[in-house]
C-alpha cells in the first residue's frame, strides 16, 4: 500500500514539474519572439510576424491549459464558500483589468489582422496605463491568483508560481525594448508610473 502511494505521489510530482517546465518554455518563447533582435532576423513583415506570433501563443497557451486540466492534482488548501467567492471575485477583477488594458490598443492590430498606424506605435500613457505601466501583467496576476484561491489545487499554484517567477524577467526585457523605442519619454513615464500596482495616496 505504501509503495503504491509513493508511486502515485512520485508520478504526480513529475507531472507537475513537467507542467512547470511547459510554462517556462512558453514564457521563454514569448520573450524571445517578442524581442526586436529576433524579429529583425525574420524576413517577414511586422503584420505577418504578429499574426503568426499571436496564433502560436494562443495555441501554446491553450495546450498548456489542457495539459493542466488533464493532470491529477491535490488540494493545497481546503476550499470553502468564502475563499471560493473571494477567488471568483479576484479572477473577475483580473479579467476586467485585462479588458480595460486593451482600450488603449486596436485588437486587430495587436493580433496582426490590421496594419499598424502611427497612432498605434505611440507610447500609451493614458486611461489604465496612466495608473500602472503593465496592466496586462497585473490583470493576469489577479486572474491566476483568483483562480488558485477559487480552486486551490497544486496545479493552479504551479501556474501562479511560474507566472510570478517569470514577471521580473519579462518586465525587464519588455521595458528594455520600450526604452530603445521611446527613449527619454519612456524613462520619464517609468519614473512617474508604478509597474504593476497603483500608488495609494493618503491625504
Amino acid at each position: 500500500m505504501c509503495r503504491k502511494y509513493w508511486l502515485l505521489l512520485r508520478s504526480m510530482l513529475i507531472n507537475h514539474l513537467i507542467f512547470f517546465g511547459c510554462w517556462v518554455l512558453f514564457y521563454t518563447a514569448h520573450s524571445l519572439f517578442a524581442s526586436n533582435g529576433f524579429k529583425d532576423k525574420v524576413p517577414l513583415s511586422p503584420r505577418t510576424y504578429r499574426l503568426i506570433y499571436s496564433t502560436f501563443s494562443t495555441i501554446a497557451f491553450a495546450f498548456i491549459l489542457l495539459l493542466g486540466a488533464s493532470i491529477y492534482s491535490a488540494f493545497v488548501l481546503a476550499p470553502n464558500p468564502i475563499t471560493t467567492y473571494f477567488g471568483l471575485m479576484l479572477a473577475t477583477l483580473g479579467l476586467f483589468v485585462i479588458k480595460r488594458s486593451f482600450r488603449n490598443y486596436n485588437l486587430r492590430v495587436f493580433l496582426g489582422f490590421k496594419k499598424e498606424t502611427p497612432s498605434d506605435q505611440s507610447l500609451k500613457k493614458d486611461k489604465l496605463q496612466s495608473k500602472i505601466r503593465h496592466p496586462l501583467y497585473a490583470g493576469t496576476i489577479l486572474l491566476f491568483l483568483g483562480y488558485f484561491i477559487y480552486n486551490p489545487l497544486l496545479i493552479n499554484l504551479v501556474s501562479l508560481a511560474a507566472l510570478i517567477a517569470y514577471l521580473p524577467f519579462g518586465i525587464r526585457l519588455e521595458e528594455k525594448k520600450l526604452i530603445q523605442q521611446f527613449g527619454d519619454e519612456y524613462l520619464q513615464y517609468k519614473k512617474d508610473t508604478p509597474s504593476l500596482f497603483p500608488q495609494i495616496k493618503f491625504k
